[in-house]
């Protein structure tokens, strides 16, 4: 038996073989090397489960195979099978710098008192829209953080075992299952951090899907909503967690043209996010 790592790194899928391989080989460049995967997938019907098995030569990966397709259920037996000190919840489309998990582990040596973390997110492109929508992503975890409505994407969730072998991610929940854990754990007494460095690099997939415009007014509705104590375990939120093979079938979408105009205009719109982001720095 190996020795227990010091994390283990769950990543439910489905059908996943195009971006689960990108995520691995960033795992398999890490600087820091004391980790597990636990590749947890809801029944893919592509080749993603034999895509995963071409990386257990590089280090430790073990596929569990589950016909429920719930991201919550993957991720609650990812974390049942997790042997390391701290679990890192990620989704399979994330991208990672090659000291990112060295990071995280400064990080953790740095601030102790730490239980359940997450962290600001990076995207890849440039350009004005997304360097807007990387910043909103940052400042809104930090406004929520500050009111006390501690936020995370699921996409990037570290807690520690011992902590998760008593909370888990309620399977009930349709959407919000990321920040509901995070605040049950919060709620058990436990310590939450925000940490602004190392970022990882979030996929903005879904936002090139369906539309910029689509995304904020639903990522809104349901943030009211989370404040407001809303139940998400009723069937649509109008946000659908269905795999790699959702966002294919969405890139016709007439969100598109929406998302075009937002690009035409969003130095306009920049500008007025950078008063806004000013304001709130001078309160």
């Amino acid at each position: 038996m190996l020795k227990k790592p010091f994390f283990s790194i769950v990543i439910p899928t489905l059908n996943e073989e195009k971006y689960l391989p990108l995520l691995l080989e960033d795992l398999s460049k890490q600087t820091f090397i004391d980790f597990e995967v636990i590749h947890v997938d809801g029944n893919s019907e592509d080749k993603t489960v034999k895509k995963a098995g071409e990386w257990r030569k590089k280090f430790y990966l073990k596929t569990e195979k589950t016909k429920t397709r719930n991201v919550s259920f993957q991720r609650n037996l990812g974390g049942k099978k997790a042997r390391g000190e701290w679990i890192i919840f990620m989704d399979a489309d994330n991208r990672l710098p090659s000291f990112f998990l060295r990071g995280i582990r400064y990080r953790l040596d740095r601030e102790p008192r730490t239980d359940v973390f997450t962290t600001w997110v990076k995207v890849k492109k440039q350009t004005p829209k997304y360097q807007s929508t990387e910043r909103a992503i940052n400042i809104g975890q930090e406004i929520m953080k500050n009111l006390g409505k501690e936020v995370a994407l699921g996409a990037m969730i570290g807690v520690k075992k011992q902590i998760f072998e008593k909370i888990k991610f309620d399977e009930t929940q349709k959407v919000v299952e990321d920040t509901l854990f995070v605040n049950e754990v919060i709620k058990a007494g436990y310590t939450f951090s925000l940490f602004r460095d190392p970022k990882y690099y979030f996929s903005m997939r879904r936002i090139e899907s369906e539309g910029t415009l689509k995304q904020a007014f639903v990522s809104s509705r349901l943030l009211v909503q989370f404040l407001q104590g809303k139940n998400f375990s009723e069937k649509d939120f109008g946000y659908f967690m269905e795999g790699g093979s959702y966002y294919e079938k969405q890139s016709s979408s007439v969100f598109k043209n929406i998302l075009t105009t937002i690009e035409k205009t969003s130095e306009k719109q920049l500008q007025k996010v950078k008063k806004i982001l000013s304001d709130i720095k001078e309160f």
